[in-house]
């Protein structure tokens, strides 16, 4: 087994060369017994001396010459991670191969580097392998934090037989692994969502598009198709048909917070909504700042890649400067919406400005319009404020303190809209 945690502010490319701390020990005391030697006229421990200071600079050019030679050796470095993108919160495995003819991958001393990110903030511990044709080294992942993050580049280490000094070469190349952020699983209530959407705007308790997609069960049908929901109020097993046409379309609103920790708990609620939305089969829409993604059919084979498109989107989110370029870049997204306001829109928002609160206010007249409204305990003040403005204006809202979870706020925003 092997550990090792990447240096801080370490350049990949560069090789790390250092006397450890026996060849230190024995370079400064050669030193002294050389300048006591010369100063007392002591030929013993003057050879003594230069001995010892000699042995260290031999040690050093031994790692410099071996350090090449390992660079000769290997011939290319892969990385296999499963899965492909990582998921925050969710372990991945990683198999890294480094290439080495002959013998030289019995003698190969690798380690493999990976950011805090991706680790927990703990080193990698793989086991490794030898084979004739290199190292194979199987580590585990622990990503923490949304975003892209460097894996690699592998090190070669070089030391001399007494452990007097070492290097340390990078082989291969550093490979970039982009983290989603964590999903919390709404799609039993997505669909129910929708419906409610759809007879809120028709103004009457009629079916809903949802119900009018529905179809009994049959067997052989896939359980992920069955729409709970409606088969509680039937009481009996309804699963929704492949038919998309016609159906309502939603379009998710994120704000961007200053805050990091107020900007991952957004990022996860609108993705969540987001997918859950998909998986009732429904076109989706996510704006959040200038980036965007647009999924219109989620079925069989693009079921997959329609998820991966949202969150994609999503890794990249950076937090605003300020509050007031968050509430400008959400103003700019809400314009983005259908001027018909036929979609059902759903914010993800801390407390608002006069400036994000006239942009978002009219989208409530479509009676299609929820908002969850994120804040801290000190904040519950203005967060009750923009709450009441955007209800005023037609929205379902609810506040949400920390640390109160996404399932608990969504159930809440949900009941808030069966009441209304």
């Amino acid at each position: 087994m092997s550990s090792f945690r990447r240096p801080a502010g370490r350049r990949e490319a560069d090789a790390e060369t250092a006397v450890s701390p026996r060849g230190v020990g024995l370079a400064a005391g050669g030193g002294a017994l050389l300048l006591v030697g010369v100063g007392f006229g002591s030929a013993p421990l003057v050879l003594i001396g230069a001995a010892v200071v000699a042995a260290v600079l031999v040690a050093a050019g031994w790692i410099v010459a071996s350090s090449l030679l390992t660079r000769s050796r290997v011939r290319g470095v892969t990385r296999e991670v499963t899965p492909a993108t990582l998921t925050a919160g969710t372990p991945a495995q990683v198999v890294t191969r480094v290439a080495a003819p002959g013998g030289a991958a019995r003698v190969l001393r690798i380690r493999e580097q990976a950011a805090a990110e991706l680790t927990g903030g703990a080193g990698t511990r793989a086991s490794i392998a030898r084979r004739p044709g290199g190292i194979e080294l199987r580590y585990r992942l622990e990503p923490t934090r949304r975003g892209r993050w460097l894996l690699g580049p592998a090190l070669a280490r070089a030391a001399d037989p007494f452990g007097l000094a070492w290097t340390d070469r990078p082989v291969g190349q550093a490979l970039e692994i982009a983290v989603w952020p964590p999903v919390v699983d709404l799609a039993a209530s997505a669909g129910e969502l929708m419906g409610v959407a759809d007879r809120a705007h028709a103004g009457a308790r009629t079916p809903a598009a949802d119900d009018a997609s529905l179809r009994d069960y049959r067997e052989g049908d896939d359980l992920r198709r069955v729409h709970w929901a409606s088969s509680a109020r039937r009481g009996t097993l309804l699963v929704r048909s492949e038919e998309q046409q016609g159906r309502t379309a939603a379009t998710i609103l994120l704000a961007l917070p200053p805050v990091s920790a107020g900007l991952e708990w957004a990022i996860t609620a609108a993705a969540s909504v987001a997918l859950s939305v998909l998986e009732a089969g429904h076109p989706v829409r996510l704006l959040a700042g200038t980036a965007e993604a647009s999924v219109h059919d989620a079925r069989g084979r693009a079921a997959e890649p329609a998820r991966a498109q949202i969150l994609d989107a999503t890794v990249d989110l950076a937090p605003s400067e300020s509050t007031s370029e968050a509430d400008r870049l959400l103003a700019a997204s809400a314009g983005r919406v259908d001027a018909g306001h036929r979609d059902v829109v759903v914010a993800v928002v801390e407390p608002l400005g006069p400036t994000a609160l006239h942009a978002l206010t009219p989208l409530g007249e479509s009676g299609r319009a929820w908002a969850l409204v994120r804040a801290s305990l000190a904040a519950r003040a203005r967060a009750e404020r923009t709450a009441e403005a955007l209800r005023l204006g037609g929205w379902r809202t609810v506040v949400s303190l920390e640390p109160e979870t996404l399932e608990s706020a969504w159930t809440r925003l949900l009941a808030e809209e069966t009441d209304a």
